[in-house]
């Protein structure tokens, strides 16, 4: 939907385009744009940072079980192993629902913004719900916003569940694409946004 001059709102993670996010200030959203999403699907590994760089997990692990012996790792190495674990398959999940919805919306839905070079942006009825997912994971800043150019929405209740296979969530994608709007799923509203942003205010 092509919008001009509609406001919006954007809550901004510190430590990614901070120095653009100042009132008064307009930003150029387009393809060369990377979102958070982009970044996970452009910087996407299976390694962890050792002391001699990038090292991928498996090698990290089986080296352990070769030189000491499972039975002798002890129980704080197990722990950072998990850990490791943990963060690279949430990521590699990430990547995977990233692909598979991009995958949908370049052969059905071309003409939509992309999850992956788009600035996502809120609505009043669903600033509470954003506020919950995206606080703790980085400090935020609330901003009002004014945007002109292609504007989607969509919601989070449509998004591929972690546990499905590629061609499943390829499949699922489709919601995503194509939203049906129930009332509980318009509190967890997200726009995908391409095209001119003024920032108009910082509100908190």
């Amino acid at each position: 939907m092509e919008v001009i001059d509609k406001i919006m709102y954007h809550y901004h993670r510190l430590g990614i385009y901070d120095d653009i996010w100042q009132v008064g200030n307009e930003i150029i959203v387009d393809n060369n744009f990377n979102s958070y999403c982009g970044s996970i699907v452009d910087k996407f590994s299976t390694g962890v940072k050792c002391k001699n760089g990038l090292v991928p997990l498996e090698i990290i692990i089986d080296k352990y079980i070769d030189d000491i012996g499972v039975e002798n790792i002890d129980l704080e190495t197990i722990a950072n192993l998990l850990k490791d674990s943990s963060a690279i398959i949430t990521k590699a999940n990430m990547y995977n629902r990233e692909l598979m919805l991009e995958k949908y919306r370049k052969e059905h839905n071309p003409d939509l913004p992309s999850r992956l070079h788009s600035i996502w942006l809120a609505d009043k009825k669903s600033l509470n719900f954003w506020e919950g997912q995206l606080n703790g994971r980085r400090k935020l800043k609330l901003y009002r916003v004014s945007v002109t150019g292609n504007l989607f929405k969509s919601s989070d209740s449509f998004i591929p569940d972690d546990e499905l296979t590629s061609k499943e969530m390829y499949e699922a994608s489709s919601n995503y694409w194509n939203p049906t709007f129930k009332e509980e799923d318009l509190c967890k509203a997200e726009y995908l946004f391409q095209g001119k942003v003024k920032v108009l205010e910082k509100i908190k």
